[in-house]
């Protein structure tokens, strides 16, 4: 009997064991960034952690603790040292499948590259569901489709937001019937290249598979940003997602690997080594050198007094839309 039994607990553990080998050798899930970078030519630009926060309330906007704000500098670090000499200024912001968080990413870039000191401009370009101008909680009625047909100058509808007067929001407008046509136009790439050029334009866009708007917009600017959700995406979505890049020439500066576990096997221990940092130092005899994400940050005095002043006036740091494209048209037509 005995023999019986321990016979079978060991045919078991096998079976287990090898269940668990097959599940793992099939399992084509994107787990952590070294996942990426061997089955793709593409860089990882950033691993953002998994945020308890964000995830409760679904704000991209909720308080986050210190891995995520150390995740999004370096990425925003990554993106500025990108390419030196040619650094990318219009970027899209992109991934395989909705559900990815895209968008939450693309507004944590944004805010990152504020706080910097740097003008950015978030413009959502997700013309079949928006959600960015309600994420942060400003004015949909009017933005980027008013301002392509015309209705609308884009100075006026130019949203401030946050503290830093570096932060810019054009939203996406009224939802439009023909969206991939609106935003392969000649009036979109004036739109978004009517910037000043020390202003970083982060365009939040569909997903690359379902249509073929991100795929339109990347061949028209500098490149993609690819979000993957680490546990969701595959291997063969991401394939097709940069297939789809490829077949219209546009350019995937990266992928930035969205919810990386914080424990377990599949934790990204290179992002969070200044979590790990703070936590061993804890019982020092100076708690107050280590920064902690209670820290609060310095009182702020914005350059506007209100927000009635600021929608009043052009927002400060960027130049009016229409004066800055009639300016890249004329360069443009002295140089042909």
């Amino acid at each position: 009997m005995r023999f019986a039994v321990s016979l079978g607990l060991l045919m078991g553990l096998a079976l287990g064991i090898g269940y668990a080998l097959v599940k793992a050798a099939l399992d084509r899930r994107l787990r952590k960034p070294g996942d990426v970078e061997r089955e793709f030519d593409v860089p990882v630009v950033g691993a953002l952690p998994f945020d308890e926060a964000i995830g409760a309330s679904g704000s991209p906007t909720a308080t986050t603790d210190f891995a995520m704000k150390e995740a999004v500098r370096q990425l925003r670090t990554n993106l500025q040292f990108m390419d030196v000499d040619n650094p990318p200024r219009v970027i899209v912001v992109t991934s395989a499948l909705p559900g990815d968080g895209k968008s939450t990413a693309v507004i944590k870039l944004a805010e990152a590259i504020a706080e910097s000191g740097q003008d950015v401009v978030l413009v959502d370009a997700d013309l079949r569901r928006p959600v960015i101008a309600k994420k942060l909680r400003l004015v949909e009625g009017a933005g980027l489709t008013d301002v392509l047909v015309g209705r609308a100058k884009a100075a006026d509808v130019l949203q401030a937001y946050g503290p830093t007067d570096h932060f810019y929001v054009l939203a996406s407008g009224a939802v439009p019937p023909n969206p991939s046509e609106l935003l392969g136009s000649d009036a979109m790439k004036t739109v978004l290249y009517g910037f000043p050029k020390k202003a970083i334009v982060l365009v939040d866009t569909p997903p690359l598979i379902p249509v073929t708007d991100a795929a339109v917009l990347t061949a028209r600017t500098d490149g993609a940003l690819i979000v993957a959700r680490s546990g969701k995406t595959t291997i063969d979505l991401l394939d097709r997602a940069l297939q789809n890049l490829d077949k219209v020439k546009g350019r995937a500066l990266g992928v930035i690997l969205n919810s990386v576990p914080r424990k377990g096997a599949h934790r990204d221990q290179y992002a969070y080594a200044y979590e790990y940092e703070r936590k061993a130092t804890e019982g020092d005899a100076e708690p107050a050198t280590v920064p902690t994400a209670q820290a609060k940050p310095a009182p702020h005095t914005p350059k506007h007094a209100t927000r009635r002043q600021a929608a009043a006036e052009p927002p400060a740091g960027i130049l009016d839309w229409d004066t800055a494209a009639k300016g890249e048209s004329r360069r443009a037509a002295g140089e042909s």
